[in-house]
């Protein structure tokens, strides 16, 4: 039993050849003399070759989805936290160390300016008046600072 493939039947001939248009003049193909004996020569067809277009069959490409996994680290409050350095790649817990900040000036300009001038150093020595530095604890280096306002 034949299978049908395309147009044709398999092991039938095709049921329409093209037809050449009688306007239509077909481009002539160079031919070669072939000299077979001293008094005969037979003119053959040159062969061209036409360099046909290479296909090359690419093999399906599968894409992995790919799950990055991406840690948030909370920023230090005033309690020291584990973190890791960005300077020296060591991790452990932040050394704390207080600095005067914005709100320990306000709260000082504030308690001069209602006429508590002998007060105005209490908020320079209470802790939770200053902002609080982190610093790693190997190289030294800043990793945040809390800043209270």
């Amino acid at each position: 039993m034949a299978m049908a493939q395309g147009p044709f039947l398999v092991g039938t001939a095709p049921l329409f050849a093209p037809v050449p248009d009688p306007g239509v003049t077909q481009p002539q193909q160079p031919s070669v003399n072939i000299a077979v004996s001293s008094q005969q020569t037979v003119q053959q067809p040159l062969q061209q070759q036409v360099q046909q277009p290479a296909y090359i069959q690419q093999q399906p490409q599968f894409v992995q989805p790919v799950n990055q996994v991406v840690v948030v680290q909370p920023n230090p409050t005033d309690t020291s936290r584990q973190k890791m350095c960005p300077n020296c790649r060591n991790t452990g817990m932040t050394q704390l160390r207080y600095i005067n900040g914005m709100l320990t000036w306000l709260i000082c300009g504030v308690v001069g300016i209602f006429g508590f001038l002998p007060y105005m150093c209490i908020p320079s020595c209470v802790n939770s008046c200053k902002d609080v530095e982190h610093s790693c604890p190997s190289c030294g280096h800043v990793l945040y600072v809390h800043r209270r306002t």
